[in-house]
């Protein structure tokens, strides 16, 4: 007589509490680090032809901060400009036309090629305040020089990564837009032709005061 042989293979039901299951075709292409777009030689002659032209910091009291930056790095002299809506043009934060009456100052001065730039905040929505209220003063952001050509398509490229435009606004020839890259990277993106302007001091003041 035939023994039968009690088979000793798992239920299925219960297969699943011990046997770890594979990861599945979508799990195995996941990847929390994706390799860069971009190779290294790529990345190093991409930014060799890049050009930052400011630094900048935002500051509760900007005649404070511009003497800090004379008496402990020897940095000045500040031109300053006043910013209102009478001086700015098309002032849009965050997608919306600012028509409501508002005010910066801003202080610039130079380190051979870098722009320095000290923005205070005085009335009106811009996002320099927002910033503030969120961190603090300190630094802002540093803007990259892009020509007024390719703009439109550096905005388009940056749109596809999810990052928008947050404010921008035109001062003479000089155009310049504000990128929400904070979340990514802790501080703000700035991109404009920057143009060097005709600043005279007689419309300008400097600081500290000419002799």
């Amino acid at each position: 007589m035939r023994q039968q042989i009690q088979s000793t293979s798992c239920p299925e039901n219960l297969r699943s509490l011990w046997i770890p299951s594979r990861p599945s075709a979508i799990e195995l292409k996941s990847n929390p680090h994706p390799p860069p777009q971009m190779t290294n030689d790529e990345l190093r002659e991409l930014n060799k032809r890049r050009k930052i032209h400011q630094i900048a910091w935002v500051t509760r009291d900007l005649e404070r901060s511009m003497q800090a930056w004379v008496d402990n790095l020897k940095v000045g002299p500040w031109t300053v400009l006043t910013f209102t809506e009478k001086t700015l043009k098309y002032l849009d934060v965050n997608g919306k036309r600012v028509t409501e009456p508002f005010k910066f100052l801003i202080g610039i001065s130079w380190i051979g090629e870098i722009q320095l730039e000290l923005i205070q905040p005085v009335y009106g929505p811009m996002i320099y305040e927002a910033f503030i209220q969120k961190h603090g003063e300190g630094l802002h952001h540093f803007k990259e020089r892009i020509s007024q050509d390719d703009i439109d398509e550096v905005l388009k490229e940056y749109k596809e990564k999810g990052i928008e435009v947050t404010q921008t606004g035109q001062f003479r020839e000089d155009f310049h837009y504000y990128l929400n890259t904070e979340p990514k990277l802790d501080f703000v993106l700035e991109l404009g032709n920057c143009p060097l302007l005709n600043l005279p001091k007689e419309e300008f003041p400097i600081y500290p005061p000419e002799s």
